[in-house]
């Protein structure tokens, strides 16, 4: 299936997921984390939180580098870069318009959010404390591609409805790159095995 989606750099995009599959995984993750980065940006920026403002930006700067769409993660670049300047008046200015372009992308990326894994691979707890293990080894090299399959490999196996649900929150902090929150909760699990 060929993607065509205005502004997104298909072969950076997927050079930078790892492969075609990642990338329309990572596709159908953004849509889902849109609305939620958006509100909260607006929030933080409304309440004249800079510091928290500028971490939102940083983190749709990467989401956006990561799918490909290079324009929109200079314009969250600039952004951020304001955000550390303390520059207010220029938040409030430029803002809308960026995250107007990025809610712009939300129904190209709605046909990528559908995509779900189904467990199907009957609960091995050796290779699903090997799973987290190699989850927390792609966390510490910063590895998303690594991060990713990782966290769809969790999500094959037919767990107990507790460490479902704990799974199903670990994927969404890796789609997020919750990077740390992440870590501790792989932690966690790992010692709950």
């Amino acid at each position: 299936m060929s993607i065509n989606i205005p502004g997104i750099d298909i072969d950076k995009a997927v050079k930078n997921s790892g492969s075609y599959e990642l990338f329309t995984e990572l596709l159908g993750d953004v849509y889902k984390l849109m609305d939620d980065k958006v509100a909260l940006t607006q929030k933080y920026l409304a309440d004249k939180d800079l510091h928290n403002y500028t971490i939102q930006v940083h983190s749709l700067k990467t989401t956006c580098r990561m799918i490909g769409a290079m324009e929109l993660g200079e314009d969250f670049y600039s952004l951020e870069k304001l955000g550390k300047e303390g520059d207010l008046g220029q938040l409030l200015e430029l803002t809308p318009a960026v995250l107007d372009s990025f809610k712009a992308l939300k129904p190209y990326l709605e046909p990528y959010a559908g995509q779900n894994y189904a467990a199907h691979k009957v609960f091995d707890k050796n290779k699903v404390s090997g799973y987290l293990k190699e989850l927390l080894a792609a966390i510490d090299d910063f590895d998303l591609s690594a991060a990713e399959e990782a966290a769809r490999q969790l999500m094959a196996y037919d767990c107990s409805r507790e460490l479902s649900e704990e799974l199903k929150i670990l994927d969404g902090l890796i789609s997020n790159l919750d990077y740390d929150e992440a870590r501790a909760l792989s932690m966690q699990i790992l010692s709950g095995l």
